[in-house]
């Protein structure tokens, strides 16, 4: 039977059914392993895309609630916590989707930490730590990533603080809130979020007549190519058409030339 404390999470504008819980596990994964290293003197953290939207790749695979979820064996038992956490994802409003996550997270942890014990909460988290690392070593942040880049920072470091005290609870939620922040600047979500942005100029542009028809057209080839690219894999091209795609439709630019 579902614990009560799993049933006051809050409501999105996303709803999302357990179907579709399945493909998010599937897709958070994906976006946690970017790739495989080359070398073990390969950066873990890197900034990609700088000419567009920068986004930081991290190519090893982070924890994250979806995984841990299948891993522990307690899918079941968190099932409206993970639609929650899956529909902070899908969530426009990028403030509104990570407080839903965060909230998720905290009260995914006790049954997280009683599955996989202190040791296992401790082995899930090295992986944080060695990509923080790196994360540190990155220069000439672009301005717009530095305080979000300070924040994945200052939740690594409570996580090693927590783990270091023996607070394993603590220590889960800041390293799965850490991880969702680092995810949040991966490739993959900087492409949707630039599709998501375009998609609202668009309709905005659309309602109000704000651009000549050959902007609007010119916008709207930009944002269906930047779909297909990302639906295809080719998620630094999707960056780069969502990015031309948001100048044009905002009235900024002409999308490139």
């Amino acid at each position: 039977m579902m614990s009560r404390r799993f049933q006051s999470l809050p409501r999105l504008s996303t709803r999302l059914s357990r179907s579709h819980v399945s493909a998010a596990i599937v897709a958070a994964l994906a976006i946690g392993s970017a790739g495989c290293r080359d070398a073990p003197s390969d950066p873990l953290a890197s900034l990609v895309s700088l000419e567009t939207a920068p986004a930081v790749a991290v190519p090893v695979e982070l924890p994250s609630l979806a995984e841990l979820a299948v891993r522990a064996d307690v899918r079941d038992e968190l099932g409206p916590v993970l639609d929650a956490w899956v529909a902070g994802w899908e969530e426009e409003d990028e403030d509104l989707g990570r407080g839903a996550r965060d909230e998720a997270i905290r009260q995914a942890t006790p049954a997280l930490h009683d599955a996989l014990g202190s040791g296992g909460v401790a082995s899930t988290l090295q992986p944080l730590f060695e990509v923080g690392r790196d994360l540190g070593r990155i220069e000439d942040v672009p301005t717009d990533l530095v305080p979000r880049l300070e924040e994945v920072r200052s939740l690594i470091e409570d996580t090693r603080a927590a783990l270091d005290a023996g607070r394993f609870d603590r220590a889960l939620t800041a390293g799965l809130q850490a991880s969702d922040r680092i995810r949040a600047l991966g490739p993959r979500a900087v492409a949707r979020t630039l599709i998501s942005r375009a998609d609202q100029a668009l309709m905005r542009a659309t309602v109000g007549e704000m651009l000549d028809p050959r902007s609007m057209s010119r916008g709207e080839r930009l944002l269906t190519g930047a779909r297909r690219a990302l639906e295809e894999g080719e998620v630094d091209l999707a960056i780069q058409r969502g990015y031309y795609a948001v100048q044009v439709l905002e009235g900024r630019g002409d999308g490139g030339g």
